[in-house]
């Protein structure tokens, strides 16, 4: 593993009293030291016999294409976001407004982000077969109320990967066998007839209403530096009683909420359920950007560890599975671009010395 020095501690309002928050060092700061290329073969040698590789991924994945995480060198909390809470959401119409005047600031850049080269490897390595695992299909997978659209075929199903993420990035790279756990940030629902609607179809209408107030909450406003990892954006404005947020289309009575699973929410049962399968389906377990603190997905980890499968994380930082002495864990500490890029071409040459061999 990589030494990290000069971290830099700080303390999140959502931890004080449980654990202190500590800075992880700057990924860029790791190319300097020259140590992507080691890392990255001993992840190739890790992959050695594995036929059926499902990979978990977090915010940390998505830091390359400018989207912030949460506990990163760069990541929010640093900077004292709190993140919007379910039950806030769902209680306060004012905090709806503040969702949704912050999300005008931020949503258009989000929704524009494309996907960086750890995106591209993963789906290279699905298509590939390095990654993704093939379980029985079970109703159980499936709920009316959940995000992605799958249909129950009564056969066969592949899950490649499980992703914290809601910003559809891996889909944008080109990776088929997705569940996104945390829901579809693209999406959003009614409260109370449960209708679902394109976000950016809302946002369209969100802007029509609410121009002039936006005009004047974007003063000042800087994107590059104040996106925030739910959609939203860091703005001066700090009244957002004249924001006007549309009710349902279809019902006229409810109100709109992101597809997602905020802080507070629980993960629908189904996914969970998939999730459990798949992980029980796999022959290692690959984590990449993320520090696992979130237990929806840290539970996953545990229990394939409690079943003797074998898992490598790829994090700048420490995790949560290390922090609490989970055996038979291999930690990559490097960015995981470089690194996922680098085991892509380590696998695409041996295919084709195999190739020239069969050849001759």
């Amino acid at each position: 593993m990589v030494n990290i020095h000069g971290n830099l501690r700080v303390y999140s309002s959502r931890l004080v009293g449980r654990k202190e928050l500590v800075r992880p060092a700057d990924p860029k700061s790791l190319l300097e030291a020259g140590q992507v290329q080691e890392q990255a073969e001993k992840l190739v040698e890790w992959w050695t016999g594995k036929k059926s590789v499902l990979c978990i991924t977090g915010a940390g994945l998505s830091t390359e294409s400018g989207i912030p995480d949460y506990r990163g060198h760069q990541g929010s909390y640093h900077k004292g976001h709190k993140p919007m809470i379910h039950q806030q959401f769902m209680d306060s119409e004012y905090q709806r407004r503040r969702y949704w005047g912050r999300s005008l600031a931020g949503w258009k850049t989000f929704d524009s982000t494309q996907p960086n080269k750890g995106h591209f490897a993963l789906a290279a390595l699905e298509r590939m077969g390095r990654i993704g695992v093939a379980l029985e299909d079970q109703e159980a997978f499936y709920e009316p109320a959940d995000a992605f659209e799958f249909g129950f075929t009564s056969g066969q199903r592949q899950l490649a990967v499980v992703t914290q993420n809601v910003d559809a990035l891996h889909q944008k790279a080109g990776s088929k066998e997705v569940m996104q756990l945390h829901g579809a940030g693209n999406l959003i629902r009614c409260m109370n007839c449960g209708t679902k609607q394109h976000r950016n179809e809302y946002h369209s209408k969100l802007l029509s209403v609410n121009q002039e107030w936006l005009n004047e909450a974007l003063k000042g406003y800087e994107q590059s530096s104040d996106l925030r990892p739910d959609g939203d954006a860091k703005i001066k404005e700090d009244n957002y009683d004249d924001v006007d947020v549309p009710n349902c289309h279809h019902c006229d009575e409810g109100f709109f909420k992101p597809d997602v699973v905020f802080f507070g929410d629980s993960v629908p049962k189904s996914r969970v359920r998939l999730f459990e399968e798949a992980v029980k389906a796999a022959d290692g377990l690959l984590v990449v950007g993320t520090s696992l603190a979130v237990h929806s997905a840290y539970r996953h980890v545990r229990a394939a560890n409690s079943l003797g499968i074998s898992t490598a994380i790829v994090n700048v930082g420490e995790t949560r599975a290390e922090a609490e002495g989970l055996e038979n864990i291999l930690k990559i500490e490097a960015p995981a671009g470089d690194t996922l890029s680098f085991c892509v071409e380590a696998f695409e040459n041996e295919s084709n010395a195999m190739n020239s061999s069969v050849a001759q």
